[in-house]
């Protein structure tokens, strides 16, 4: 379902959103998909996706965890120009097009998988892998940003994040890791008392 919104409550923007894979029970698109949705999405703001956007999407895509630009800007080499300006200026077209979001308190980059949205994002970030994931927060985050409305406030960005441990719900090895040293460290009591 192809759909113009005349305004986001995200950013005000006009944009063609996707939102087909944002439903329940809708299955998670491919790669190709994505990546055609999002050339779909640059054509009609008179742009393309260039060869270096196309990359850094599928880096991100690829990212096990939020990248930042300087992890980036050195997957360039081959690709294209190797310079800073370069991976910000792929990094900037590719959130504009919302594709991909910066998560705030990593000063890093992440696709969304599932495209762009029409309301602002949650993320949890795990602070003992750095992997973060999309959260199903939208009610809160639209009731934040109408109350902010209410007071008089003007949203330009909204970004909510939440911050602690994923214990292993992201594939953390710290987590595992841990549950193996409490595991030891219980044997070693049990030893101790007998």
């Amino acid at each position: 379902m192809t759909r113009m919104r005349t305004r986001t409550p995200a950013t005000g923007k006009r944009r063609l959103h996707r939102r087909r894979w944002r439903h329940a029970n809708s299955a998670k698109p491919s790669r190709e998909e994505l990546l055609q949705a999002a050339a779909d999405e640059a054509q009609l703001n008179g742009k393309s996706l260039t060869a270096i956007r196309k990359h850094v999407l599928n880096l991100l895509l690829d990212a096990k965890k939020p990248l930042t630009a300087y992890e980036v800007l050195a997957s360039l080499d081959g690709v294209g120009s190797v310079s800073p300006p370069t991976a910000y200026r792929a990094l900037d077209f590719l959130v504009a097009l919302g594709y991909v979001t910066r998560v705030e308190s990593l000063n890093a980059y992440m696709a969304l998988d599932l495209g762009p949205s029409d309301v602002p994002l949650a993320f949890f970030v795990c602070e003992k892998c750095g992997q973060a994931k999309e959260l199903s927060a939208s009610d809160a985050v639209v009731s934040l940003i109408s109350t902010a409305d209410q007071q008089g406030f003007g949203v330009s960005h909204a970004s909510l994040e939440v911050r602690g441990d994923c214990r292993g719900q992201l594939g953390c090895e710290t987590w595992s890791e841990s549950i193996v040293a409490a595991e030891t460290l219980g044997t070693i009591d049990k030893h101790r008392h007998e």
